[in-house]
């Protein structure tokens, strides 16, 4: 084998993101002594902005500590903690006059690696996060004798996304490298 014969290793963004939050969402159970499964993609990117990316994996993070806060059981010591027990604070948006949650000065020290991950990840992946969300969203909504479809852009190699066949013959989904949309390849997903 010679210099030139090296193999790259593939990186998958969306596990990468997914490994991250995994990761994340278990630190935070064995800190506040929770035992639950990660939510949900829409649950942890609930509102959250992906065009300001610092913004971003704060709302992030606040969001993985809300569900935190849900999870504490009635008899763990952190039940009766208010909210900045756990690096959340609350404030009144002067724009929409809404209360809105963000990570508390303690909070930002506390996840500071983890933002900084966070951002780098939506900094390098923001559309290929944005695609997974707005598929599994349109797949949550979708009917369930749907039957999931590979599809696949134009790309060379071509980028492959697994999801219902009628979000592929409804919408257009877009594929950011090539601007083409997704078709359908004709075998089925179980």
């Amino acid at each position: 084998m010679n210099g030139s014969d090296h193999s790259q290793e593939v990186v998958d963004p969306v596990e990468r993101m997914r490994d991250l939050l995994a990761r994340t969402w278990s630190e935070m159970c064995r800190l506040y002594e929770v035992n639950a499964s990660l939510p949900d993609l829409s649950s942890v990117f609930h509102q959250v902005d992906l065009s300001d990316t610092c913004v971003a994996a704060e709302k992030i993070v606040v969001n993985l500590l809300l569900e935190i806060m849900e999870c504490i059981g009635r008899f763990s010591p952190f039940y009766r903690q208010p909210p900045r027990a756990f690096g959340v604070t609350s404030y009144r948006n002067p724009k929409t006059q809404q209360v809105e949650w963000i990570l508390a000065p303690e909070g930002q020290r506390r996840w500071e690696t983890t933002l900084a991950r966070l951002e780098g990840l939506l900094v390098q992946y923001g559309g290929i996060v944005r695609a997974v969300i707005l598929v599994e969203g349109l797949m949550a909504r979708s009917t369930p004798g749907d039957p999931q479809v590979i599809a696949h852009c134009r790309c060379t190699p071509p980028h492959t996304i697994q999801l219902r066949r009628s979000l592929v013959q409804t919408q257009e989904i877009i594929c950011e490298c090539c601007k083409r949309p997704y078709e359908i390849a004709e075998t089925q997903v179980g």
